[in-house]
């Protein structure tokens, strides 16, 4: 279990040194259009200049956000199904309690005992 800690914080220190480094090399201010030239809508401001290290974090980040929400609704049918099997669970203790509390009346035991 540690040595999966450790891999696992190495790796995020590997990432986070990739990333300044990312961050330091690309300090550039650059121009983003989201339309091309001949498409742009008059009166619609241009975005402002911007340095390459945001427009790549800023890509990065919903990059990671709609991957997340894909997979959050690809496990939705398993969280149902653990759900689902939660409930049968509290239903089958509630009915072992209440058959064990049967068992353990005294009174319950006067059928057979007359049957035999």
């Amino acid at each position: 279990m540690l040595i999966v800690r450790i891999v696992k914080f190495t790796i995020l220190f590997l990432i986070c040194i990739a990333l300044v480094v990312l961050g330091v090399a690309n300090m550039e201010y650059v121009s983003l259009s989201l339309l091309p030239e001949g498409l742009r809508v008059p009166g619609v401001p241009p975005l402002p200049d911007m340095p390459l290290t945001i427009i790549i974090l800023a890509a990065m980040l919903l990059g990671f956000v709609i991957g997340e929400i894909f997979e959050w609704i690809r496990e939705s049918k398993h969280r149902r199904e653990v759900s689902d099997r939660g409930r049968e669970i509290q239903a089958l203790k509630a009915e072992n309690a209440r058959l064990r509390a049967k068992l353990a009346d005294p009174k319950e035991d006067l059928p057979r005992i007359a049957a035999q």
